[in-house]
């Protein structure tokens, strides 16, 4: 009797699950040749997107490491888009970065097509020259025009860094830029401050700087100090020579620490204090 039952409930429950399907709503059927649709459209999409990431990505790994783009790398315009909006929001890092601690600006020009940085240098509260670029921003990143001096040494440091790391190049030429000018600046304050001494030799990139001083003393001694500069990136010497005709004074204790002095402070400072020590005249 129970299992009788028990097919019974069954049965009846078979039943109003056919007759439930059999009145099912015709307009369920349209839902799901819909769902199936949809789908099937964000899977082509989702493959269209994965193969345009994968262009991105081989285009950026061309780029950091120096390769040139080949005709059929130009790829859809949105790639073309991306690389510049990607380009843009660096520079953009770059520019409010450099605003809060000085040294270059970079303003967009061109609908974003190129950039201008602008270098400012200083030395010691002052305000120097400012040297300006234009940077083609559509494809790779290239100079167009520039008035940095021939002196710098622009063409190695653009193939250095300025498809590897942007901010590297700028921050490597801004740190040339303002030692140079603070080199210059040194030359300027010598010839104005310190007017017993003479300057014999200085070239365009004042790395080498020959000074003529006067040694207090009896004879007056003729006094050469060379000031070689081979730290391009800095404004104070790395190696000091002083030659002297009086053999003895070079290797004096006094002529020591003048050495150091020069090696440890902008030239002209250096020079002042020597002669308030009463070392020159």
């Amino acid at each position: 009797m129970d299992d009788l039952t028990q097919q019974g409930v069954l049965g009846h429950l078979m039943a109003l699950e056919r007759g439930g399907l059999a009145r099912q709503d015709p307009h369920q059927s349209e839902k799901l040749e819909m769902l199936i649709v949809t789908a099937v459209t964000l899977r082509t999409k989702r493959d269209q997107l994965k193969r345009q990431v994968e262009d991105i990505k081989i285009l950026k790994d061309k780029i950091k490491s120096g390769l040139p783009l080949d005709d059929d790398d130009e790829g859809p315009a949105e790639l073309q888009r991306s690389l510049l909006t990607a380009w843009r929001m660096q520079l953009k890092d770059l520019q409010h970065a450099h605003h809060l601690i000085g040294g270059y600006d970079v303003v967009e020009c061109k609908e974003g097509r190129s950039v201008c940085v602008c270098f400012h240098t200083a030395f010691e509260g002052v305000y120097l020259d400012t040297y300006n670029m234009e940077l083609d921003m559509t494809r790779t990143v290239q100079i167009s025009r520039h008035n940095i001096p021939p002196s710098i040494p622009l063409e190695r440091f653009a193939k250095q860094n300025l498809q590897k790391d942007f901010k590297a190049f700028l921050e490597t030429l801004s740190q040339n830029l303002n030692a140079l000018a603070a080199r210059k600046q040194q030359l300027s304050l010598i010839k104005e401050l310190v007017g017993s001494v003479e300057v014999m030799e200085s070239n365009q990139l004042c790395n080498t700087l020959v000074l003529m001083c006067k040694a207090q003393g009896e004879t007056f001694a003729v006094v050469l100090c060379t000031l070689q500069y081979r730290d391009l990136a800095h404004y104070l010497p790395t190696h000091v020579c002083i030659e002297s005709e009086d053999e003895t004074l070079s290797e004096s204790e006094q002529w020591k620490k003048n050495r150091a002095l020069f090696l440890e402070s902008p030239a002209h400072m250096a020079l002042l204090t020597m002669k308030r020590m009463g070392s020159i005249v």
